[in-house]
C-alpha cells in the first residue's frame, strides 16, 4: 500500500472518529437539560411580563373609574337641576365592561344602581365605611374579590360612586391565558425540534457506526487482498472492489467490467471457468482459480467463489488474490484466514460447522448471544461441547444452531434469551458442512404482535359500531312508529273536540234561547222571584259554556290546520270601536270605567275576525280582573312597521313568575283575585295562536297591586317585522314564539291562497 493511500485511509478513520465524538457531545440528556433551562427562563420572563400587564390594567381601571366618577358627577348635577331622569343620566355615562354606578344618599344608602352590579357588588356596610363627604378613591378587599371604587359628591349632598373589579374594567381576557398559550406553543415547538434533533443525532450515530464498520471492513479486505464481486445480469457486468484490483494492477478504485473486458484480461485457458463462475454460463461452476493479466503482461492468480446454488439471476461471491502463493488448496482453513474480518462485520450471529459437525468459524456476536467465554470456543468442538460451555440457552443452541439434518427446516424463528427473537438461516456448504446465520427480528416480532393487537381492537370496534348502527336503526324505526301514533292520537283528539263542540253548540243554543224567552217573560210572568234568579243563572251558565265551546272549537281548528285567515288591509280604528261597543255593557255591569282613545290608529295588515277576537279577549280579561270602581283603557301606538293595541287595567296584577304560565291552553295565573273569576284559560292561548298566524306579537306586563298591561302588535304591511313599544320592552313577557309565528304565518297564507 502506498503512502498516499495510507494517508487517505488514516484521514477517513479520523473523520469517522471525529464524527462519533461530535455526536457523543450532543447527547440527548445534555440537549434535554439545555431545552429545559430555555423553557424555564422563558417562563420566568413571561411571568414578569404577566405581572406588568396585570399592574397596568389595574392602574388603567383606577384612572377610568376616577374619570367616570368626575364626568358622571357633572352629568348628574345637570340632571338634578333640569329634573331629567337620574337613571338616564347614569346610563349615558356608564362605561363598557364590568363597571357599575351607584347613586347613594348622604348616609350611604343605595338609591339607584346601574351596570354590572353582580361583578362589582359592594355591601351596604362597606359603603358606609367609606369617607363619602369628599372626592375619594379606594380599593376594597371583599369576599367576592378586590373592587376598585371612585366617588364624587353631588350638589344636593348625594354621592355618585363608580366601581368595577380591580383587576380590569374593560372585560378583557386574562393576560395569563395568552401567555400560557404562548408558552405552551413554544414548549411544544422546542420539544418537537428537540425530538427531531435527537432522532437526527441517533441516525448520525448509526451512520458513524456504519462508517466505522465499513472502514474496518475495507481494512480487512485490503489486508487479505480480497474483494466481494457482484454480477448484474441486465447490464452483463461484474463489479470488483479496489482491494483486489489494486494488487493485481488493474486500478486503484472500485470498477465494473463487462464480460468482453473480462475476456480480455483473463487467461484464455481460464476464460470458460471464469465466465461460468461469474455469470453462471455455460456450466454454472461455483469456484475456481483464474489467472488475470497485469499491465506488465504477467499472469496473476486469483480465487473466485460463489454459492453452490447461485442462479443466473442473482450471483455474487468473493475473489482472493493469490499472487506470491506457492500452492493453493481451497478449504475451510483458507476461508477462516481470509474471511475472518468479513465474518466479524456481519451484524447477525454467524457460525460455521465443518463436514464432521465440528466448530470451524464463528463471530463475536454468536458468542455474546449465548454468553460463551472467548477462551472456551476453539475450532474442532462438537455441538454438545459448545452447548455445555454456553452461559444461557444451551438447548436452543443445540436445537437451532447445530448442523442441519436432511428433514430439518432451513429457515425458522427462534426465541433467544432476554425476550429476543432471531431469524435463523441454515444452509449446507459445498464440502458438507453447515452455515448458520441469525438475524435479530425482535422489533419485527413486537411490531407484528402490536399489529395483531391493533387488528383485534379494530375488529372489535367495527363490530361495536355495527351493533350500534343496528340498535340506532331499530330505535329510529320505533321513534318513527311512536311519532306516527302520537300524531294520529293528536289528530284524533282535535277532530273529536271539533265534532263534539259542534254537537254541544246545538242544544246550548236552544237552552240559551229558551232561557232568554223565560227571562223576558214573553208568555207571562214566571211567578216566584226564585224562578227569575234561576233563569238568570241558567242563561249566564249557558253563555259561559258556549264561549268555552267556541274557544275549544277554534283551538281544535288551529291544531288541525282548518282555521283559515284572510289577512288584508284593515281599518283598525273601526274594528276597535266595534270591540269597545261590544264590551261596554259588560264593563258597565261590573262598575268598571272603560276609556278608549283609538282615533289615530292607522290601518294594519290582518284578518278582521282575528283582530276582533284578540281585542275582545284582552278587553274581556281586563274587565273581568278589574275590581269595582277600577278603570280599563284602550289605546293604540304606531311605528313604521306595526301598530300596537294597548289594554291597561288597574286590577290586582300578576306576579312575574306566573306570567310564564300564560298563553298555554287551560293555564290560569292563580292569584287571590283570579280565583274569584271564571275562565277556561283558552282565551290567551287562542289570542297567542292568532297573533302568531298573522305575524304579530302578544305580550303582557304586570305588577302586583298596580295592574296589568297587554299589548298586541299587528304589522302595517305584508311580511313586515314588528316590535313592541319602547316603554314595555324590558318589563313585558312575550307570549308569541318567533319560530311558531313564522311557520303558522306561512301556513295561514297558504291556506288563504287555496
Amino acid at each position: 500500500m502506498s503512502g498516499a493511500q495510507r494517508m487517505a485511509k488514516d484521514q477517513n478513520t479520523n473523520e469517522g472518529l471525529d464524527l462519533a465524538a461530535r455526536i457523543e457531545a450532543l447527547s440527548p440528556v445534555r440537549l434535554a437539560a439545555l431545552t429545559g433551562a430555555f423553557v424555564i427562563i422563558l417562563g420566568v420572563l413571561l411571568t414578569f411580563e404577566l405581572n406588568d400587564k396585570a399592574a397596568s390594567r389595574r392602574i388603567e381601571t383606577e384612572l377610568l373609574l376616577s374619570q367616570t366618577a368626575t364626568d358622571g358627577a357633572a352629568a348628574m348635577n345637570i340632571a338634578i337641576m333640569t329634573g331629567a331622569p337620574v337613571r338616564e343620566a347614569m346610563s349615558a355615562i356608564l362605561p363598557d365592561g364590568y363597571a357599575a354606578l351607584y347613586h347613594l344618599s348622604p348616609s350611604g344608602d343605595i338609591l339607584n344602581a346601574l351596570g354590572r352590579t353582580d361583578m362589582a357588588a359592594i355591601p351596604a356596610g362597606s359603603l358606609r365605611a367609606l369617607d363619602l363627604e369628599g372626592r375619594g378613591q379606594a380599593r376594597l378587599d371583599l369576599p367576592g374579590g378586590k373592587i376598585a371604587a371612585a366617588w364624587r359628591p353631588l350638589d344636593n349632598g348625594e354621592i355618585l360612586l363608580a366601581a368595577s373589579p380591580a383587576r380590569d374594567l374593560r372585560d378583557r381576557a386574562r393576560p395569563w391565558i395568552v401567555y400560557a398559550v404562548v408558552l405552551t406553543a413554544l414548549t411544544i415547538v422546542v420539544v418537537s425540534l428537540l425530538a427531531a434533533f435527537i432522532r437526527q443525532s441517533r441516525a448520525a450515530a448509526e451512520a458513524a457506526f456504519a462508517l466505522s464498520t465499513l472502514t474496518d471492513f475495507n481494512t480487512a479486505l485490503t489486508g487479505g487482498r480480497c474483494s466481494p464481486w457482484f454480477y448484474d445480469r441486465k447490464d452483463r457486468t461484474v463489479g470488483f472492489a479496489r482491494t483486489l484490483l489494486e494488487p493485481l494492477g488493474l486500478g486503484a478504485r472500485d470498477r465494473r467490467f463487462t464480460l468482453r473486458e473480462i475476456s480480455a484480461i483473463v487467461h484464455p485457458q481460464d476464460l470458460r471457468a471464469a465466465l461460468a463462475i461469474l455469470s453462471g454460463e455455460p456450466s454454472g461452476a461455483s469456484e475456481g482459480i483464474v489467472r488475470f493479466r497485469d499491465p506488465d503482461g504477467a499472469w496473476l492468480r486469483a480465487y473466485l467463489r460463489t454459492a453452490p446454488d447461485a442462479t443466473r439471476f442473482a450471483r455474487a461471491g468473493i475473489a482472493l488474490d493469490l499472487s506470491g502463493a506457492k500452492a493453493f488448496a481451497p478449504g475451510a482453513a483458507i476461508a477462516e484466514t481470509r474471511l475472518r474480518d468479513a465474518i466479524e462485520s456481519i451484524p447477525g450471529a454467524f457460525v460455521l460447522w465443518d463436514a464432521n459437525g465440528r466448530l470451524a468459524i464463528w463471530n463475536k456476536r454468536f458468542a455474546s448471544i449465548f454468553r460463551i467465554p472467548g477462551k472456551v470456543l476453539k475450532p474442532g468442538l462438537t455441538v454438545a461441547e459448545v452447548a455445555t460451555g454456553a452461559g444461557v440457552a444451551g438447548d436452543i443452541l443445540a436445537d437451532y444452531f447445530a448442523p442441519i439434518e436432511s428433514d430439518a427446516p432451513d429457515h425458522l424463528e427462534v426465541a433467544l434469551p432476554g425476550a429476543r427473537w432471531a431469524h435463523v438461516s441454515r444452509r449446507r456448504t459445498a464440502e458438507g458442512g453447515c452455515v448458520c446465520v441469525a438475524t435479530n427480528v425482535t422489533d419485527l416480532k413486537r411490531r407484528a404482535k402490536a399489529q395483531k393487537k391493533k387488528e383485534r381492537e379494530l375488529q372489535q370496534t367495527v363490530e361495536d359500531l355495527e351493533s350500534s348502527r343496528r340498535e340506532l336503526s331499530e330505535t329510529m324505526q320505533k321513534y318513527q312508529y311512536e311519532k306516527y301514533r302520537a300524531e294520529e292520537a293528536s289528530r284524533s283528539k282535535s277532530e273529536f273536540l271539533a265534532n263534539m263542540s259542534h254537537e254541544l253548540r246545538t242544544p246550548l243554543n236552544a237552552i240559551n234561547g229558551f232561557s232568554e224567552v223565560m227571562k223576558s217573560e214573553l208568555y207571562g210572568p214566571l211567578g216566584d222571584e226564585k224562578y227569575i234568579e234561576y233563569v238568570n243563572d241558567i242563561l249566564a251558565s249557558g253563555r259561559h259554556l258556549l264561549e268555552l265551546i267556541d274557544d275549544i272549537l277554534d283551538m281544535s281548528k288551529i291544531e288541525t290546520g282548518r282555521l283559515r285567515l284572510e289577512p288584508k288591509r284593515l281599518e283598525l280604528e273601526k274594528s276597535l270601536n266595534e270591540c269597545v261597543r261590544l264590551i261596554a255593557k259588560r264593563a258597565s255591569d261590573a262598575d268598571v270605567k272603560l276609556t278608549a282613545s283609538v282615533g289615530h290608529a292607522p290601518p294594519v295588515w290582518a284578518d278582521a275576525r282575528a283582530v276582533k277576537q284578540v281585542v275582545l279577549n284582552l278587553l274581556s280579561n281586563a274587565v273581568k280582573f278589574t275590581p269595582e270602581g277600577g278603570e280599563v283603557t284602550l289605546t293604540a301606538e304606531a311605528d313604521l312597521d306595526g301598530v300596537t293595541i294597548i289594554v291597561a287595567d288597574s286590577g290586582a296584577g300578576i306576579e312575574r313568575p306566573l306570567l310564564k304560565k300564560l298563553g298555554a291552553p287551560f293555564e290560569l295565573a292563580e292569584h287571590h283575585f283570579a280565583k274569584s273569576r271564571s275562565g277556561s284559560g283558552l282565551g290567551l292561548a287562542l289570542s297567542t295562536s292568532l297573533m302568531e298566524m298573522q305575524g304579530g306579537l302578544l305580550a303582557i306586563a304586570s305588577q302586583p297591586g298596580k295592574g296589568t298591561v297587554a299589548c298586541a302588535t299587528f304589522p302595517r304591511r305584508k311580511d313586515a317585522k314588528v316590535r313592541l313599544p319602547q316603554f314595555i320592552r324590558k318589563e313585558a313577557h312575550i307570549l308569541t314564539s318567533g319560530e311558531a309565528k313564522t311557520a303558522r304565518a306561512q301556513f295561514s297564507v297558504t291556506q288563504a291562497a287555496e
